[in-house]
């Protein structure tokens, strides 16, 4: 997949429950750029949130968009609006080690 639109939420994805930056985000986030992927922030709470949080972080610079998640699509095609690639952050050994998974599994380099 050549130049993927990559969603990144921010609660206990972005950062932790006390507004820290979680480790390796900021280093795995510039290589998933730096791959040619696309950086959206979102979160339930909002756009204008995802951006503060960005912000505070000094990464504003990494992402394209900010916005909330979606509660409702409407779409011609609804099938391709559901990720068919998801990650857990948690799940994964570290924020390096994902964006390395993500880059080599579906990246076109």
């Amino acid at each position: 997949m050549k130049n993927a639109n990559v969603f990144v939420d921010v609660d206990l994805t972005l950062i932790d429950a006390n507004g820290n930056l979680m480790d390796g985000a900021e280093e795995a986030l510039r290589a998933l750029k730096d791959a040619g992927c696309h950086l959206f922030l979102w979160s339930t709470v909002g756009a204008e949130y995802c951006r503060k949080v960005a912000d505070l972080h000094h990464l504003t610079d990494l992402f394209e968009g900010f916005t909330a998640k979606p509660d409702i699509i409407i779409d011609d095609m609804p099938s391709t609006c559901v990720g068919a690639f998801e990650y857990n952050v948690q799940q994964e050994a570290s924020w390096p080690v994902l964006a390395r998974r993500i880059i080599e599994k579906h990246v076109d380099k």
